[in-house]
């Protein structure tokens, strides 16, 4: 059993195809994110950490960019194990680790074996997938494509919204991330004689998209825009030929969770978010 760093993107979505057995919700950000990366490919400068790892019953996959967490998706303890002991050169002061929660649990073991550092539960999320659209009551209004002259609002929106939920995301990422993919036409917003609501979603994969983020203002909460904008721009997506769409939600948020439940998301997996802390926190 070995890690094997990869740094052709085919080579790595063929590598990681064999984890999508064990939920395809899980194997799809590291497979949508080697497509992007192939469309849009990292910068010099960039930090990437592509990897998997296999041996006798033993299976594993990691994706790693810039300062944000390792995920390591649904990948066996073992494998798991051997990532922290792989990245700890390279990326000492690691953020955070996201997975299923057995990946996670031996993954922090070791990391704290090998750093002394702790780590906190920040987050539980649920990874959900959609085959079929099912018919929603429209709110108010309707969806159009984002636009360039949206680029700021939405930035502006999405920084407050990770602020709000505490996502571990540089607002200087963002202000970098965001305005390519608005200029692609990956934005939705619902406009209800203003703008209220918008949704993203990655279509990079042949035959998937992933859909985030989704935010809606907090003075418009409550009235079905999010509903109405998910499930349209699910349809939109369908139509296009895509397969299977994905998302993630906050388990501890269950108005999310019914709202995408109603428009046909089912669960496939939970997942973890761990933050590094120092030893004596």
């Amino acid at each position: 059993m070995r890690v094997i760093r990869h740094y052709d993107f085919d080579g790595f979505i063929d590598a990681v195809a064999p984890i999508a057995a064990r939920g395809e919700a899980s194997a799809s950000f590291f497979i949508g994110s080697a497509h992007s990366m192939k469309r849009s490919p990292p910068r010099k400068g960039d930090r990437v950490y592509l990897a998997t790892c296999s041996g006798k019953d033993v299976l594993g996959v990691a994706l790693l960019r810039d300062e944000g967490p390792v995920l390591i998706g649904e990948s066996d303890g073992a494998a798991s194990v051997a990532f922290a002991a792989d990245l700890v050169a390279d990326w000492p002061d690691l953020q955070g680790v996201m997975g299923a929660a057995p990946a996670c649990d031996a993954f922090v073991r070791k990391w704290k074996e090998l750093t002394g550092r702790n780590c906190r539960l920040r987050v539980r999320l649920r990874q959900h997938a959609l085959t079929a659209v099912s018919e929603v009551p429209q709110s108010r209004g309707a969806p159009r494509v984002a636009l360039a002259a949206d680029a700021d609002w939405i930035i502006d929106k999405q920084i407050a919204f990770i602020q709000e939920v505490g996502l571990p995301e540089r607002a200087q990422r963002l202000r970098e991330v965001l305005p390519p993919r608005i200029e692609r036409g990956d934005f939705r917003i619902w406009d209800d004689g203003g703008r209220v609501a918008y949704a993203g979603y990655n279509d990079a994969a042949p035959d998937f998209a992933r859909i985030a983020p989704v935010y809606t203002l907090p003075e418009h909460r409550g009235r079905g825009y999010a509903t109405s904008l998910v499930a349209a721009l699910s349809r939109e997506l369908k139509e296009q030929g895509k397969r299977k769409l994905f998302l993630t939600t906050d388990v501890a948020n269950p108005i999310s969770n019914a709202i995408y439940a109603r428009i046909g998301f089912r669960p496939e997996n939970d997942d973890c978010g761990f933050d590094f802390i120092a030893a004596d926190a």
